[in-house]
């Protein structure tokens, strides 16, 4: 893939997501907390939803017009382009290490729990019940 193309997709892949953002913003901290109404005004896209993206798209042509941060951007592309991925069968062997080692983990936090509910509610209980028969 190109940096050009890489770079592009970002650029929308971003405004798709600050849109939603914006829009659950406004949605849930603007409107709701005012109290405000949010009507439909074109086709079944409520005010918030035209605000959120107008937001998006303006936030999108404001950082693209700038200089730096596009220069960032192409940067950023081209120092991926020189990054070594790994192989699916490496991505397979590495996902079952993890997997291995999150079911080991939880199997001895598993014993560990098991075994402190036993000492606090059932040995830890009767040794202080035998402590304090002792004294009396």
């Amino acid at each position: 893939m190109s940096n050009t193309r890489m770079v592009a997709l970002f650029w929308v892949g971003s405004t798709i997501v600050l849109g939603i953002f914006f829009q659950n913003v406004l949605s849930d901290f603007v409107f709701h907390a005012l109290h405000l109404n949010n009507p439909t005004i074109l086709f079944d896209w409520s005010l918030t939803f035209v605000l959120g993206y107008a937001i998006a798209i303006a936030a999108a042509i404001g950082t693209w017009l700038n200089v730096r941060v596009r220069e960032l951007a192409f940067e950023c592309a081209q120092e991926l382009s020189k990054t070594s991925w790994p192989t699916r069968s490496e991505v397979q062997t590495q996902t079952v290490a993890v997997l291995a080692a999150t079911a080991i983990c939880a199997g001895i936090l598993g014993v560990f729990d098991a075994v402190g509910s036993r000492v606090m509610t059932g040995w830890l209980p009767a040794a202080i019940r035998w402590v304090a028969h002792l004294g009396h």
